[in-house]
């Protein structure tokens, strides 16, 4: 059953309607129908269901929500904002909430902070702003662009198929052929033995 593998399963596993599904089921009136969790006047969600809510956030299910006072939309979801794959869309979609974020401008500051003092930022989103695997920041108009080549680069990098070893026909070895007898002169005995017979004969 779906919701009995709820805490031995990570929620990343799941689809996200299986995860919706699961969602219904973490509800109630007074207490979680489904996990007993007791709400109170400042706790109106189950622990379950704020993960299941926090793993639709990252994958953009939901609309991002501020889950502790004082940080950040990105708190407990920044894989998110982690530049990996060759797909645009889930950059621009970090770049939008970072833009709606209420601690932008902190963000800002810091981000700014980092690089006048050297530091490389490498494949992230941070303010709003992406930065490269090789750490150059990347406009939000040349996105596609770079999607483009990191796909290019995941193809590169798939490892040519090894050759098959071929077979070699199984040759029939036959012996090599003796060199012919060669033939020995005979010795005077020889010829006179020969000459007596036929003077017999």
């Amino acid at each position: 059953m779906l919701t009995a593998r709820a805490h031995t399963r990570s929620f990343g596993e799941y689809s996200t309607n299986q995860l919706r599904a699961l969602e219904r089921e973490h509800c109630g009136t007074g207490r979680c129908r489904r996990c007993g969790f007791v709400y109170t006047p400042t706790v109106r969600v189950c622990p379950t269901s704020r993960r299941i809510a926090i793993e639709l956030e990252s994958r953009f299910k939901a609309p991002m929500s501020e889950v502790h006072a004082g940080q950040g939309l990105c708190s407990g979801k920044g894989q998110v904002w982690t530049v990996s794959g060759n797909k645009s869309a889930p950059w621009r979609q970090a770049v939008a909430v970072c833009a709606q974020c209420p601690l932008l401008a902190s963000c800002t500051t810091e981000l700014d902070r980092r690089l006048a003092s050297g530091e490389k930022i490498c494949d992230q989103i941070l303010a709003g702003r992406l930065f490269s695997g090789k750490g150059d920041e990347i406009a939000p108009e040349m996105f596609d662009a770079y999607a483009d080549r990191c796909g290019a680069k995941t193809k590169r990098r798939k490892p040519k198929p090894k050759p098959r070893p071929t077979r070699r026909a199984a040759t029939t070895r036959t012996a090599p052929a003796s060199p012919p007898a060669q033939d020995v002169p005979a010795s005077p005995a020889d010829g006179q033995r020969a000459l007596f017979k036929g003077a017999v004969a």
